[in-house]
């Protein structure tokens, strides 16, 4: 009886039920492009799932408005030129001196815990592929939407090193601008 109380109760917590409009939201695994995801340290909505949607990656719930580096060191060569690969990224940045207090988009990333990143240019055009399905999500769990506006990614563009990618969520377009140039609007990601 023990073990089938306690199996219900792993069920139950896999899947949950919103009682109020009857969508359901899942709480663990197999995930989709869309689920919630809380695993009671990393929170987001999913936006890639692979393994059977036992792996994929989330996009953080919140949002903030940072420079990707600051007038000091802007124009310095941080070789975070992935496009495919934000963590990569995110090493290559945290290995620069005063990177939290130089790189604001990367450390305001940071600060949402172990994992997070800015996401590299094709990641965040991922995100803007499925940013309906993820607006839905975030809109019912009552976080802001994903923008109509410019979101910077970790690539830095490797030409031009004073400036880095950005995608614009109202179209999908992507260009890139001085790195201290302007605030853009930042969403972190995360592997799970």
């Amino acid at each position: 009886m023990k073990r089938i109380l306690s199996f219900l109760l792993v069920a139950f917590m896999a899947i949950g039920v919103n009682a109020g409009n009857g969508n359901r939201t899942v709480t663990g695994a197999p995930y989709k492009v869309g689920d919630y995801y809380n695993d009671g340290i990393k929170e987001g909505i999913v936006f890639v799932v692979y393994d059977g949607g036992y792996h994929g990656k989330i996009v953080s719930v919140d949002e903030s408005y940072e420079l990707w580096a600051v007038s000091d060191v802007y124009k310095n060569a941080t070789h975070a030129t992935s496009k495919g690969d934000g963590m990569d990224n995110m090493r290559k940045i945290m290995k620069q001196p005063n990177w939290k207090k130089n790189y604001p988009a990367f450390a305001w990333c940071a600060s949402l815990g172990e994992g997070w990143y800015l996401p590299a240019l094709d990641e965040l055009k991922l995100i803007y592929h499925k940013k309906s399905v993820i607006n839905r999500r975030l809109d019912e769990r009552e976080y802001y939407e994903i923008g109509e506006y410019g979101y910077w990614s970790s690539t830095e563009v490797e030409e031009e090193p004073d400036c880095a990618w950005y995608v614009n969520m109202n179209d999908g377009d992507s260009n890139y601008n001085s790195k201290n140039y302007i605030e853009f609007s930042v969403r972190a990601v995360s592997a799970f």
